[in-house]
């Protein structure tokens, strides 16, 4: 069982890290009936539109396993963590650091009033330009994160699932720690 979701792992992340957030909005696509769940049947088809071949066998073992409750549908979360690679507790510490400079409320949440006056917009070509408001823009930048339906806000768990996927890409603690500090200025 770990082989294949290894194996899905790997095909997901191939796609770099917007490889989990592509697959959560085809998984959403295929919820035809809304449930917020996916049956064995729109699991399935889920994984065939993302362009992944499995037996049915296959298919079926891994929906079991992340099935954990054994109400024979799988939420969302339920599989996006499944699919998120392990992260060593450095790793977790420089998400957990980046997180907390912009959720200036502390409320667990990031919005465009955290990051006002954390990131500053002041350069960017299209505010300069008078294309895009300061909010337009710090939506925008939020958006990168925010998973699923764009709420405007941006939880720790999706950060760290964005990260999660960029971090899959990079070889060494190190490195990431080194690409953290420098992204975030921390």
């Amino acid at each position: 069982m770990a082989d294949i979701l290894i194996n899905l792992r790997a095909k997901i992340l191939e796609r770099g890290p917007n490889g989990l957030k592509c697959i959560s909005r085809i998984f959403r696509h295929m919820d035809v009936d809304h449930s917020e769940w996916l049956s064995l049947k729109e699991f399935s088809d889920g994984l065939k539109a993302f362009g992944l071949s499995l037996p049915e066998s296959s298919v079926e073992e891994l929906f079991k396993y992340i099935d954990k409750d054994g109400e024979n549908g799988i939420l969302f979360e339920e599989f996006l963590q499944a699919l998120r690679p392990p992260m060593s507790q450095t790793r977790i510490s420089i998400i957990n650091e980046a997180f907390a400079k912009f959720d200036k409320t502390g409320d667990g949440v990031i919005t465009v009033e955290d990051l006002r006056g954390v990131y500053s917009v002041k350069r960017h070509p299209k505010y300069l330009n008078g294309e895009m408001t300061e909010d337009q823009i710090l939506r925008t930048f939020l958006d990168v994160f925010d998973q699923g339906v764009k709420d405007g806000t941006v939880t720790k768990e999706e950060f760290t699932n964005y990260y999660s996927g960029v971090g899959a890409n990079i070889d060494t603690d190190e490195d990431f720690v080194k690409m953290m500090k420098t992204a975030w200025e921390i």
